[in-house]
């Protein structure tokens, strides 16, 4: 054997230390499991795409009194960027921030009924991207405002077909089918605002207006359309069957105040991708007893539309 100063065979040869064979390599370690988890929707249930918040109590026998897990979950093909924020005053605070891949969810934090009843208004703002070719999605910005005390109610929390489990389910952004032709819409432009705003003013100088006598009073109603005002719950809902909930107290509402003789009525149906102002003035103009026309500017911005009942 060469390499020694004088040569044996090696047959001859001891080895000084036992022979210490070397444990197969393990094979590399699991990673942490990750926050984003797999959301899967039964496939006998119909549920549309979009953006949802969840507080999923960690009992599930007793959840007004137990801990919530609270979640965001991205249920659409997208990838998204997203932060979630809490107000402060009049400034927010970022409590989590990150990416989500398509049909994930991410627990966000565990909060107490009373942590989230003082969270009050939560702010989610998310960014739609893919790393295929995709249908371009504007960014959503959308606050959500937490009424504290439903939290406290079992009944609030329904067995939900995202989560799998009983939960509170609020929508940050649902994609309908139109959203490619409001891609291909032509967009408001800063000077076209301004013509409105211009025009709108112009027709509000040329009305006349006095202080009227109490008994002249014009008797007018507002009606918030918003789905968060007429539900408490409305997960598991389709488009459709949240807009039909909406036209339907829209229409109780306006016959309702032609049959008490009210001379005015306001719808608030929020700007969004305008369906449900196209729907709302389609009713409308089925009555030959009231006009309609864009309401007050100044108060609603381009979101309400008023009745006028004659």
């Amino acid at each position: 054997t060469e390499g020694f100063e004088y040569n044996y065979p090696a047959a001859q040869l001891v080895p000084a230390e036992p022979v210490r064979t070397e444990p197969a390599k393990k094979q590399e370690e699991t990673a942490p499991a990750e926050k984003n988890l797999s959301v899967s929707v039964p496939a006998n249930t119909r549920f549309p795409d979009g953006i949802f918040l969840a507080f999923v109590p960690l009992n599930q026998h007793f959840p007004s009194a137990s801990e919530l897990e609270f979640r965001i979950i991205n249920h659409s093909d997208y990838d998204v960027y997203y932060t979630i924020s809490v107000k402060n005053g009049n400034s927010w605070i970022c409590v989590e921030s990150g990416a989500l891949r398509p049909h994930a969810e991410r627990a966000v934090d565990t909060l107490t009924p009373q942590q989230a009843d003082e969270w009050g208004q939560v702010k989610t703002d998310v960014l739609f991207f893919s790393g295929d070719d995709y249908v371009h999605v504007p960014p959503v910005s959308h606050v959500t405002k937490f009424k504290g005390v439903k939290f406290f109610r079992d009944s609030i929390y329904n067995e939900h077909a995202l989560t799998g489990k009983k939960s509170w389910v609020t929508e940050v952004f649902l994609f309908d089918d139109e959203r490619a032709e409001e891609e291909d819409a032509p967009k408001l432009t800063n000077e076209d605002i301004r013509r409105m705003m211009l025009e709108k003013e112009k027709n509000f100088k040329g009305t006349k207006t006095s202080v009227p006598h109490l008994k002249n009073q014009v008797l007018e109603k507002e009606v918030d359309l918003h789905i968060e005002e007429l539900l408490d719950n409305w997960a598991g809902m389709t488009n459709a069957q949240l807009i039909d909930v909406q036209l339907r107290k829209m229409q109780k509402e306006l016959d309702a105040a032609i049959a008490a003789h009210l001379q005015r009525i306001i719808f608030i149906h929020g700007v969004g991708n305008g369906r449900l102002k196209q729907e709302v003035r389609k009713i409308l103009s089925t009555y030959k007893n009231v006009r309609f026309h864009d309401a007050s500017f100044q108060r609603y911005g381009f979101g309400a539309t008023e009745a006028e009942i004659f």
